[in-house]
């Protein structure tokens, strides 16, 4: 019981550090779900697309950050484009702070040479912040002998435990049959936020960049046209107010199966983790698996981070469709 609670306190503690800074939720399979990475990947594949996430962090501290999402995306060409939309939901401290979000978005897609195509996308959600203040335990209330004693006067001032608000992001993609890059900001409004009316201005949600770039390129050896793998670099770049994130690395994929390794670090080369990922696909569904193995100074405690994603889409690519965006299905090395 001391155990759990000791971890429930770690817990809060960190979510404190997190929150005072409002720092969005971080996935390490970034494009397991493309929509909360870029807008602009809405309807991207060409076909409707379902996508599902769960990341249970630091899982040496008890249920510290918990998130789960689901996305569903599809081509809209009466509209030159396509809309999309996720929903997630965060638990942290085990349950102390929930976060639930709703978004949807539009892209619409502009080819602008023989080689390259433009995504641009606009995107509209709903966020609500709720505290559980029955975990909650403040020093007025803590009895030296026996634990929780009476109700905290802190609560008192407590006046919106469960407070929403609007957010605004965009977004823009461009690619070509090899490569692919991209821009978003997300909380264009930079929303305020706080549990105490009249305090909004001190929790400011501040705008988040993400810059990201990838490519998908064909390994050919011994000098033969037969190809024999994909690489796929990839480099995604994050700036949220003094939150700073850099992850680079790359996955090979074969006969159906993706392996591959990424560096997190600041700007400042400070590392925070490895991740390795491997996954296995078929032609309309994909499934991978990913483990943080920490490096900084919580490498004793946090047990690591497990990341479990599913991808179905609902029709099949067409044939001539090139993404290298998305970890694709190919009768030369893909399994039946």
């Amino acid at each position: 019981m001391f155990q759990k609670s000791q971890n429930i306190t770690i817990g809060f503690l960190l979510l404190c550090s997190f929150a005072a800074f409002s720092q969005d939720i971080s996935f390490s399979q970034f494009y397991a779900n493309p929509l909360y990475l870029n807008p602009a990947f809405s309807g991207s594949v060409g076909v409707p697309r379902i996508a599902l996430q769960y990341r249970n962090q630091w899982t040496g501290f008890g249920n510290a950050f918990t998130t789960y999402s689901a996305a569903f995306d599809m081509p809209a060409r009466k509209l030159q484009g396509g809309i999309g939309g996720y929903f997630l939901n965060d638990s942290q401290a085990d349950g102390i702070l929930n976060t639930l979000q709703f978004n949807l978005s539009y892209a619409v897609f502009v080819r602008i040479s023989e080689n390259y195509r433009l995504h641009g996308a606009l995107q509209a959600g709903y966020n609500q912040n709720s505290l559980n203040t029955d975990k909650l335990v403040f020093a007025d209330n803590l009895d030296p002998n026996y634990g929780d004693h009476g109700t905290s006067a802190e609560l008192a001032t407590l006046t919106d435990a469960n407070y929403s608000f609007a957010d605004f992001s965009g977004g823009i993609l461009m690619y070509s049959k090899r490569l692919f890059y991209g821009l978003a900001v997300h909380h264009l409004t930079e929303p305020n936020q706080s549990f105490y009316s009249g305090n909004e201005d001190v929790a400011r949600l501040e705008r988040k960049y993400t810059a990201h770039f990838g490519a998908r390129l064909p390994i050919y050896m011994y000098g033969h046209n037969r190809k024999k793998f994909d690489i796929s670099p990839q480099f995604i770049m994050q700036l949220q107010g003094a939150f700073q994130q850099f992850n680079y690395g790359f996955f090979a994929t074969k006969l159906g199966l993706t392996a591959g390794a990424w560096f997190r670090q600041n700007f400042g080369f400070r590392y925070n983790a490895v991740i390795f990922m491997f996954g296995f696909m078929k032609r309309n569904w994909q499934f991978n698996y990913s483990y943080d193995f920490t490096v900084s100074g919580l490498r004793a405690d946090s047990g690591g981070t497990h990341e479990v994603s599913f991808t179905f889409l609902l029709n099949s690519i067409a044939q001539n469709k090139f993404l290298p965006f998305f970890n694709q299905y190919e009768e030369e090395f893909g399994v039946r």
